[in-house]
């Protein structure tokens, strides 16, 4: 699924971005962070390179540099992180420490320069499945043609030269400069530092690479960024189990939703709403590692159960709270899963695309925790062993110094009228008497007919008529 998102994701690139000139004045003044992409391109190196971005734009960096040493990998994450760099008004370089492979040519060619170590190597694009063996020919040629595409959008925005990526990703261009041949038809093209420095045409200009330097110390010297403050990002531990995390967040958003769904119906602290709070923890904990939550969205969340919680215990039948604390808690939960790297001033707006997952996990898990809680309301106040705690089974004994209240068996079966909201307990009017009674769970408005489904020790049970 994730192949064909990016494969429509690299056809509106190709399509719709904009060439610009690379060398065109931006603002390179203030701290330069340097973000290593020194594995994989999986989800995780997403949300490593997320992270130090949004650090860039916070802190007004003038200068992204991406540290490369990486044998490339998913397509839909390289594009992700190629879309980030483009967006960023400052200065961006790609330095190839080692190797720059695959989708790591990829990330080079969406910054603005691109500097070499010594017997650093980039190129070997094509593209292949998940498991990395060779596509099926008429997928491969499908796949090619949407990533060529994609890559020389970028290179023409940049001021690279798209011939260069697009014999890295095809093996059928070849790549002749000035009567000599670079790479030959049948093979891809990868280039060693001194080939990609080596320059053509004329006036003659770098066929890849602006210089070759030994280190990051060199290029910052060269750059003339030695003395700037730098930050250098790199992946943590915690963004490998965020991948986790946002990975099974519909599954949290459930347990969540339904736990806390399940401790307004049982007031009092329980196993359900503790459950609960710690399934929507650790979603907004791994939302939080992977880049997209704030704190913002936890306290609008926590907002929300309070309003719901005000409706429930202090202003029953009020509409207002309870609509304003469910909106709030579905935007923080929303809000929690997009993408909100500013690009700009402003307020972040996303767009449908960003919306789209997130809206999509929200529902599908609303409509789950909706099953699971009628399941359990059903089920609960039947249940032996420790889950029919809901409601009191165990018959206590005079003996055991227990003085029960009288059980009124001689209402099973009586009808009656709700007098208040049964939320779920309440009092109804049941023949000429006023009796306190509780439901299996269900909401029951006042005034609604009511029969007496069964009487547990002190409690009258009932539902609807």
């Amino acid at each position: 699924m994730r192949f064909f998102t990016a494969m429509f994701a690299l056809s509106l690139g190709g399509l719709f971005a904009l060439p610009a000139n690379a060398k065109d004045a931006a603002k390179t003044d203030g701290p330069v962070y340097i973000i290593a992409v020194d594995s994989g391109i999986t989800q995780p190196m997403v949300y490593t390179v997320r992270r130090g971005m949004r650090e860039a734009i916070e802190n007004h960096a003038g200068t992204i540099i991406l540290d490369l040493n990486t044998p490339g990998g998913s397509v839909a994450d390289t594009i992700e992180i190629m879309e980030m760099m483009e967006n960023f008004k400052g200065e961006t370089i790609a330095f190839v420490n080692k190797a720059a492979y695959s989708g790591g040519a990829f990330l080079a060619v969406s910054t603005k320069h691109i500097y070499m170590a010594p017997t650093s190597v980039i190129g070997g694009a094509a593209p292949v499945d998940g498991n990395g063996a060779d596509l099926e020919s008429t997928m491969k040629k499908k796949t090619e043609s949407v990533i060529s595409a994609r890559v020389r959008a970028s290179a023409l925005r940049n001021g690279h030269s798209p011939e260069v990526f697009e014999a890295m990703v095809k093996d059928s261009s070849g790549l002749v400069m000035d009567g000599k041949e670079i790479g030959k038809k049948g093979d891809l093209l990868s280039l060693n530092n001194a080939e990609a420095a080596a320059k053509y045409g004329n006036p003659p200009k770098p066929l890849l690479s602006e210089g070759t330097v030994e280190n990051m110390a060199d290029l910052l010297a060269k750059l003339n960024l030695s003395n700037a403050p730098i930050t250098r990002i790199e992946a943590t531990g915690m963004e490998k189990v965020a991948r986790v995390i946002t990975f099974v967040s519909p599954l949290l958003l459930l347990i969540g939703l339904a736990g806390i769904y399940l401790e307004f119906k049982t007031p009092g602290v329980s196993m359900p709403g503790i459950v609960g709070v710690v399934a929507l923890a650790i979603f907004f904990f791994g939302h939080y590692v992977a880049g997209l939550s704030g704190h913002e969205e936890v306290t609008l969340f926590i907002i929300g159960l309070v309003l719901i919680a005000a409706e429930v215990f202090f202003f029953p039948g009020h509409i207002l709270p309870g609509f304003l604390g469910i909106t709030a808690i579905l935007v923080s939960l929303v809000w929690a899963m997009v993408d909100k790297i500013p690009l700009g001033p402003g307020p972040v707006i996303p767009t449908f695309p960003q919306l789209e997952v997130p809206l999509a996990k929200v529902v599908i898990s609303m409509f789950l925790a909706g099953v699971l809680i009628v399941v359990l309301a059903k089920w609960l106040p039947q249940a032996k062993g420790p889950y029919g705690g809901l409601i009191l089974q165990t018959q206590m004994k005079s003996a055991e110094g227990f003085a029960s209240a009288v059980t009124r068996s001689e209402l099973i079966g009586q009808k009656g009228t709700a007098l208040t909201l049964l939320r779920p307990s309440g009092t109804a009017k049941l023949g000429d008497k006023i009796v306190d009674v509780i439901t299996e769970g269900d909401f029951i408005s006042a005034n609604q007919d009511v029969v007496v489904k069964d009487v547990r020790g002190a409690q009258v049970i009932v539902g609807k008529l």
